[in-house]
């Protein structure tokens, strides 16, 4: 796919140290750049990526023919350029192209820049297209439909069974009492005149009966055992 390579350029003069003299056109601030784009210890280029999309700079020692006279600082340091470009979309394919790019640019810029280094103010660069590798998306699963609803009993069929359930209970429960009536035992019958309630409850031949609401033992005559 195709994205933008924004040219920057970070570099120091003879007097003023470094700063961002190119910075691409979309950002509102750029202090990343100077933190991030720091010089390379003897590697071609670099890459970084940052909040704004991938930093790629490379090196560039300033020659005597560049910078119109000694290619050095006040200290004696030599006159380095970092230049490359910010890519928001992506890692670029062609970095080394792009890169040849930028340091054309970057060297006219800085020649600006010692022209007049104190009044000199970081220039806004425009993007250049440049090939961008995919970055591959993450799959989701196909939507799955969700089960079917299991049938709902019709609510008539619900309603005969519960009162067959009723009838049942009701059954039972007729049946209950009549057994439990079943096992009852008659009351005793009332008292005689002639009987006269036991003193001491003797082992056998004993008989109940009812006299003023009290249930009284009592012996059978021997003709009644």
């Amino acid at each position: 796919m195709t994205g933008r390579a924004w040219p920057f350029l970070i570099a120091r003069g003879r007097r003023r140290g470094y700063s961002a003299l190119l910075v691409p056109g979309f950002l509102r601030e750029h202090g990343f750049l100077e933190a991030t784009a720091t010089p390379l210890d003897e590697v071609p280029s670099r890459a970084a990526a940052t909040p704004h999309g991938v930093l790629v700079w490379a090196e560039h020692a300033v020659t005597t023919a560049e910078a119109g006279g000694e290619p050095r600082d006040e200290y004696g340091r030599p006159l380095v350029l970092l230049h490359g470009f910010l890519c928001p979309e992506g890692d670029p394919v062609a970095a080394p192209a792009a890169l040849t790019r930028t340091s054309a640019l970057a060297l006219s810029v800085y020649q600006r820049f010692l022209a007049d280094e104190e009044g000199f103010r970081a220039e806004r660069s425009e993007p250049f297209a440049i090939e961008v590798a995919e970055v591959a998306r993450p799959r989701f699963p196909s939507r799955v439909s969700p089960p079917a609803e299991p049938a709902r009993p019709d609510r008539g069929l619900v309603w005969a069974g519960a009162g067959v359930l009723a009838a049942v209970g009701v059954v039972i429960a007729v049946v209950g009492f009549a057994s439990a009536g079943s096992d009852e035992v008659p009351p005793p019958p009332r008292c005689t005149r002639d009987v006269v309630a036991l003193t001491t409850t003797p082992t056998t031949g004993a008989a109940t009966c009812v006299r003023d609401g009290t249930t009284v033992r009592y012996s059978l005559p021997p003709s009644d055992r």
